[in-house]
């Protein structure tokens, strides 16, 4: 079926609003495969999206410029667009919100055993859906530090913030312990990190599945 009169008049925003539309019908399949291989389209293209467009924002950025991020904020198709990934200048107070409650919850779920061990982990900024962050205590110079960033707060975060893109630490120790490996620091194997979330199905405000 291809895009009709009355699609063709729609605005961007709507045009969006008319992709989730379509995304949800599909996702709600009632042959059980063709909805997973939906699903996992629409994960793949979020990937791509998301990705694409937050390295473009990271050199825009490095060539100082701000002022083009503005007017592309501004902008009702490509502002449109940075606000449903919550990348550039589009980011409005709700989805502020909203993303500073996810990390927290994320940071919920690691806190507790970083502190147990005499650690503690700082975050430092979060930009264009990079978190940075700073190992504090027994995590600073800490060779499991690495592991627990991957498969503790990375994985968290995948799980809380379909926005989420990547996880740098800063500050980081030229050279590491090998004497203060932790293994219990290590939060979950790597195959309890959880699936992606189908971002794609929540351009609406991210609202969950």
């Amino acid at each position: 079926m291809s895009i009709g009169p009355e699609e063709e008049q729609l605005s961007y925003r709507e045009a969006w609003e008319h992709i989730a539309d379509l995304a949800d019908g599909l996702a709600n399949h009632p042959d059980a495969e063709v909805a997973e291989r939906v699903l996992e389209l629409l994960d793949w293209v979020d990937a791509v999206h998301r990705d694409g467009l937050g390295r473009m924002i990271e050199m825009i950025r490095a060539w100082r410029g701000e002022i083009f991020l503005e007017s592309l904020a501004r902008d009702e198709i490509t502002g449109t667009m940075l606000n449903a990934y919550d990348l550039g200048e589009g980011l409005d107070l709700e989805a502020e919100a909203e993303r500073d409650k996810a990390i927290e919850a994320a940071m919920a779920e690691i806190r507790p055993l970083v502190e147990s061990h005499g650690g503690d982990i700082e975050i430092v900024s979060v930009v264009d859906g990079v978190v940075s962050v700073r190992m504090h205590g027994t995590c600073n110079g800490c060779a499991s530090s690495s592991a627990t960033l991957t498969y503790g707060l990375e994985a968290a975060l995948k799980t809380h913030w379909p926005s989420f893109r990547r996880l740098e630490e800063v500050d980081v120790p030229a050279e590491v312990n090998p004497e203060t490996v932790d293994l219990e620091c290590v939060t979950a194997p790597a195959s309890a990190v959880p699936e992606p979330q189908g971002p794609l199905l929540q351009i609406r405000g991210h609202e969950g599945r």
